[in-house]
C-alpha cells in the first residue's frame, strides 16, 4: 500500500469570470479509481491501494467499499482504459444522509483524469460529456454516478448570486445541499454553504 493523498486540495470561490458549469458539491469522501500497467488501484484519503491488497486493507477502506470492489472489479478491470482514472465522492459517511430514491448509487464521478508514474493525477476534466472516455466501450457503468448539475452560467456568479442559486437549489431540492462546485474552463472553485450539518455564510478561507 502507497501512503499518499492523490486528489488535490480544492480552492474555495473567490471569484469568478466567463461562463461557468455549477454542479452540486456531494457530502462524501474523496475516492480516486484507476487503471495503470494494467491493475486497478484506488485512491482514499492519503491511502492508495490495489486489486491485489484489497484483502490486506479490507479494515480500513470506505464504509461498503469493500463489497462495491469485489461486485465491480471485474468490470473495471476489463473496460476502465490503461492510465485513465475516474474522481469521484463515496457517498454514506458523512454528515448527509441521502435518499436512494434519489442517490441510488455509492459513487458518484466529479471529474475523469490520467494518472502518471508517480501516481499522480493530470489532464482533469470536469465536464460530463467527457466522462464516458476512460472506459474501452465509451460507456459509464450502471454503478457508477455522476454529480447532479444546478446550472449553466453566462454571467459573473459574485457571492450574492451563487446565494440566490443555492437557496432556489434547495427549495428545489427539498433537502439539504452542502454547497457547489463550480467549473470554469477546468478550473474549479467550491461555494460551501453547509459546515457539520449546519448552514453557514460562504466564505473564502484560501484552501
Amino acid at each position: 500500500m502507497i501512503k499518499k493523498e492523490i486528489y488535490p486540495k480544492t480552492k474555495r470561490v473567490s471569484c469568478l469570470g466567463d461562463k461557468v458549469y455549477i454542479t452540486e458539491k456531494l457530502d462524501g469522501s474523496n475516492l480516486a479509481i484507476f487503471k495503470k500497467d494494467e491493475k486497478l488501484y484506488f485512491a482514499q484519503r492519503k491511502n492508495i491501494f490495489s486489486i491485489d491488497e484489497l484483502e490486506e486493507v479490507k479494515g480500513i477502506v470506505y464504509k461498503g467499499l469493500y463489497q462495491w470492489i469485489k461486485d465491480n472489479s471485474e468490470y473495471l478491470q476489463e473496460h476502465l482504459l490503461n492510465n485513465a482514472a475516474l474522481c469521484g465522492e463515496w457517498l454514506g459517511m458523512d454528515q448527509i444522509k441521502y435518499s436512494v430514491d434519489e442517490f441510488d448509487k455509492r459513487f458518484y464521478m466529479f471529474a475523469k483524469a490520467n494518472i502518471d508514474e508517480e501516481f499522480n493525477l493530470y489532464n482533469l476534466r470536469y465536464n460530463h460529456e467527457l466522462f464516458n472516455y476512460p472506459f474501452d466501450n465509451q460507456i459509464i457503468p450502471s454503478f457508477v454516478g455522476i454529480v447532479p448539475e444546478v446550472t449553466e452560467l453566462s454571467v459573473l456568479p459574485n457571492k450574492e448570486h451563487l446565494d440566490s442559486i443555492y437557496q432556489k437549489y434547495c427549495e428545489r431540492k427539498e433537502r439539504k445541499v452542502e454547497g457547489f462546485v463550480v467549473n470554469y474552463k477546468d478550473n474549479i472553485s467550491k461555494y460551501v454553504r453547509l459546515k457539520n450539518g449546519k448552514l453557514q455564510e460562504h466564505f473564502d478561507r484560501g484552501e
